[in-house]
This record gives C-alpha cells, structure tokens and sequence, in this order.
C-alpha cells in the first residue's frame, strides 16, 4: 500500500469519527435509536388540567355543598335571610348564595317560565302550588309562620283579649286594605279600624306614641321594630298564620347545595334565627 492511499484511508476514518461525535444523545445511545422526550406542555393544555383538577375537586361533585346557589325568597323574609344566609355560607364555606328577594306570586311566575333558580322560599301557598302544579318543584314543607296578633302597651290598658277589640272607645290601629296586614285583619275580625295606618310599622308606632290603644300587626311587625309592646295570640290568627315553605327546585342546577340549604332551614340554629324574628316555630 503506498503511503497516498494510507492517508486517503486514514482521512476518511477521522472524517466519520468526527460525524458520529456530532450526533444528538437524543438522536444516537450506544448504537441504538433513542426514545423522543415528551413534548412540554402549552399553556392552553396547562389550564385544562388545572381546570379538571378544580373540577374534581369541586364540593358540589363531591358530596358536600358548594358552588353558587340561587334563592328566591319571598320579601318578608328580607331581614331574616341575610342573617342565615351568612350562617349557611360559614357552615359551608365553599358556597355563594344569591338571594333574590320580591313577592312569592312574581317569583312563582319567574319560576314556571323557566327563570334560573335552586330553592324559593314562599309566603303565599297558591304561589307555592303553582310552581308544584307545574312540575318545577318538589314537595314544600313549612319552616315557619307568622301569625297576626294584638299588638298593646305592657302596662295596663283597656285591651287584653280579642273580644275588647269591639268594646266601646277602644282605639284600633289596622293596616291599609290591600295590604298583607290589612288584608288579614279584615278576614279574621269584623272589627272596625278606628286608626288608619299604611301599614303594620305604622300600626305599632301608633300604639307606642299612644295613638292606638291596640294594633292588629304581623308578629314579625313587633320585632322588625324592636317595640317594647305585648303581643296578644287569638285562635283563629293562629290556625290561619302566614306560612313560609321551602321548595328545592328542580331546574336548579346546585342540587347538592340546594338539598343542604333546604335542610338548613330546619335546623336548631335557623329556627332559633327565625324566632328571634318573631317567626313562630314550622
């Protein structure tokens, strides 16, 4: 061999050495193909993930309420639902009530039109069973009533039952017609309203300045304004009280929290809520 074809030999041995230097670990392993490395993840498919893991993690998916739930609740329960609200949302953390408050008919009428909503809360019963009626609420049951009493001073005065309503010079305070007080003062007693008052605020106020000698008012009307008055029970104010129902309904899209918060409604903690405002017990 002469010594130009040795170096041509020599030449192209270093020529591939050099080229097999130049290959990639991902490219060549000891002679062999190796396995490409996993593609790293883009930002879109980093928060499908995170939104999958909150997913699961989801009280409402996993047996324990939370998420938002929607309440339509009848007006009078304005004052009261604000505190168990709050007290709902610190037994369960993971929840956000939206309470919409208004009259139990518009609400009902909402409802059976398909309007969004987890419970209603009614005062009227025909309110009530026309969301029942058609078939966008469950079966309602009773977490409080409120019945109309006689509202008089504490001290000693010419009215200490339902028969001195009529009695004469007696002085009786009794809500505008029309409206949910008067309304119910008029159905239940033939008395005559010697005081006319807009409503059952107004009805208490005249029994606390003096005006009235009696009010025909809301339990609920007494303890709204912190009076310092008697209430005075009657048997047919009781049998006949206001009744505000709960109804989980079926449209609802938080049933495992819309369960809780029916649920709660029942509870010790919440009934004592609703006495303290002058509800009587379901």
């Amino acid at each position: 061999m002469t010594v130009r074809h040795q170096l041509t030999l020599i030449g192209t041995a270093v020529v591939l050495a050099a080229a097999g230097c130049s290959a990639g670990p991902s490219d060549v392993d000891n002679g062999r193909r190796s396995a490409p490395r996993p593609a790293t993840a883009s930002p879109s498919t980093t928060s499908h993930q995170h939104h999958h893991e909150a997913g699961q993690a989801d009280p409402a998916r996993s047996g324990e309420p939370g998420g938002k739930l929607v309440v339509r609740a009848d007006e009078q329960l304005r004052t009261t639902f604000g505190i168990l609200v709050e007290k709902f949302e610190a037994a369960y953390p993971g929840t956000d009530v939206l309470v919409e408050f208004g009259p139990s008919a518009r609400h009902a009428q909402h409802i059976v039109g398909g309007a969004p909503a987890d419970v209603l809360v009614s005062g009227d019963p025909a309110a009530t069973e026309r969301v029942v009626d058609a078939g966008a609420g469950g079966k309602p049951s009773v977490i409080a009533r409120n019945p109309l009493v006689i509202a008089v001073a504490r001290q000693a005065g010419p009215v200490n039952s339902v028969a001195d309503l009529s009695r004469t010079g007696v002085r009786v305070a009794v809500c505008a017609a029309r409206t949910r007080c008067g309304d119910a003062a008029r159905s239940l007693l033939a008395v005559r309203p010697t005081v006319a008052v807009a409503d059952g605020r107004a009805a208490v106020a005249a029994v606390q300045s003096g005006t009235a000698d009696a009010a025909l008012v809301y339990r609920t009307d007494i303890a709204a304004t912190e009076a310092d008055l008697r209430a005075i029970d009657f048997p047919a104010a009781v049998q006949h009280a206001d009744q505000y129902t709960v109804v989980r309904l079926g449209k609802g899209d938080n049933r495992t929290a819309a369960d809780a918060f029916a649920a709660f409604t029942h509870s010790a903690l919440a009934q004592r809520v609703l006495s303290d405002e002058g509800f009587s017990p379901a």
